[in-house]
């Protein structure tokens, strides 16, 4: 069962990456002069971004961790999981970060695993996530969560019923 905590941070995650988006966006439409001062404010929303998602993740270890995931349920977040790496190693902006790298052949070898059944692979990856997910590299990181959070909020919500 997936706690209020967990929910609230995820809403919370979801509003700072809305208004670091329309922020970004006034920036690019902004006069030269504001530029720099809209930058402050990106980089000072992008560090409460950074303090939320880390308790977010946190938040998600400790539910992880007393998951019962079904099997059918775990292979297609698994197959879902490595079509995100897989595409994720194609970005140049991952290519030229040899750590970031590493971190996607690791969830990559762990969900490939022959012979071990899918939820004990999707256990095992999901804590490597976080060294995924960091701002401090120039990577798509909102069309990642966009398309990584639905797969974790549907099974959340079948694990809820």
């Amino acid at each position: 069962m997936i706690s209020d905590r967990l929910s609230h941070l995820q809403s919370q995650v979801q509003s700072y990456y809305k208004q670091l988006a329309g922020r970004e966006k006034a920036k690019l439409l902004a006069r030269f002069e504001d530029k720099e001062l809209l930058q402050q404010g990106i980089d000072a929303l992008k560090e409460e971004l950074r303090s939320v998602e880390g308790e977010y993740w946190l938040c998600w270890r400790a539910e992880i961790r007393g998951l019962t995931i079904l099997e059918a349920d775990a292979e297609i977040v698994a197959s879902q999981l490595v079509g995100e790496v897989e595409f994720l190693e194609m970005e140049p902006a991952v290519q030229r970060n040899a750590e970031l790298m590493t971190v996607l052949q690791e969830i990559k070898a762990e969900l490939s695993k022959p012979g071990i059944p899918a939820a004990g692979k999707l256990k095992a990856a999901i804590p490597l996530l976080p060294g995924l997910i960091s701002y401090e590299m120039e990577l798509d990181t909102e069309g990642l969560l966009r398309r990584v959070f639905p797969t974790f909020c549907n099974l959340a919500d079948k694990l809820k019923k």
